[in-house]
């Protein structure tokens, strides 16, 4: 459609209802659009990281049971039980090691400096 120059009152308020109209049509678009990546996201993801994986039954069937699975109580709290326990034995591990190197450090300094004494 050619653009036309709004040139009196009548032509802008013809023109807010087409812009108005276009919008309306463009909203609806987003929302169809936005539908269907709502009901597919889980296979679009799945395909992202292995290919044709959504569509193979024993994968897709697996996908089921840990997305079920996921949604128990139980097994979130035990879930969220095991990765603290192991983010708080990583913490401790990384903990002592740095302890470690800064005890050895000052020792090291400490050897050095009594040595050229010496």
């Amino acid at each position: 459609m050619a653009k036309k120059k709004v040139t009196n009152l009548a032509m802008l308020e013809e023109e807010i209802i087409r812009l108005r109209h276009k919008s309306r049509g463009l909203e609806n678009q987003l929302g169809e659009r936005m539908d269907h990546l709502k009901s597919n996201y889980k296979s679009m993801a799945m395909n992202t990281v292995i290919p044709g994986v959504a569509n193979s039954g024993v994968l897709g069937f697996v996908g089921k049971i840990a997305g079920s699975a996921l949604k128990s109580g139980s097994v979130k709290s035990m879930l969220t039980s095991a990765l603290m326990t192991a983010a708080e034995f990583i913490a401790v591990r990384f903990g002592i090691k740095l302890f470690n190197n800064i005890k050895q450090r000052k020792s090291r300094k400490k050897a050095a400096a009594t040595g050229k004494e010496a």
